[in-house]
């Protein structure tokens, strides 16, 4: 469970973990409760010198999903920080604020 109260933009990891980032979510988040890992090989991600360290990296950012009781879903996004968003509850602030271009409609 990413929160107790539902958010659509959750802090993981702060940037200040630096080249850890990768590791401490491996370490840290039950990785089974993430949809989108299993054919990825995350014993990758025990340290930084491994050479796979930064492509396993890229593919966990770029599949891992979490899904909540409520049906909602989460990816991860980096922008130094770790986050899990759930991009369809975000405001359009939100989404401007991470670099999300809005779609706006013409009337």
């Amino acid at each position: 469970m990413l929160t107790k109260y539902f958010q659509p933009v959750v802090l993981l990891l702060s940037d200040a973990r630096g080249v850890y980032i990768p590791a401490n979510f491996a370490e840290c988040f039950d990785l089974s409760a993430w949809q989108g890992l299993e054919n990825i090989n995350l014993d990758h991600l025990s340290e930084p010198e491994n050479e796979c360290y930064w492509d396993t990296w890229n593919d966990v950012l770029s599949n891992a999903s979490y899904t909540d009781a409520k049906g909602n879903v989460f990816t991860l996004h980096q922008d130094g920080d770790l986050w899990a968003i759930c991009l369809e509850k975000m405001t359009d602030e939100e989404k401007e604020n991470f670099g999300f271009e809005l779609e706006w409609e013409e009337y």
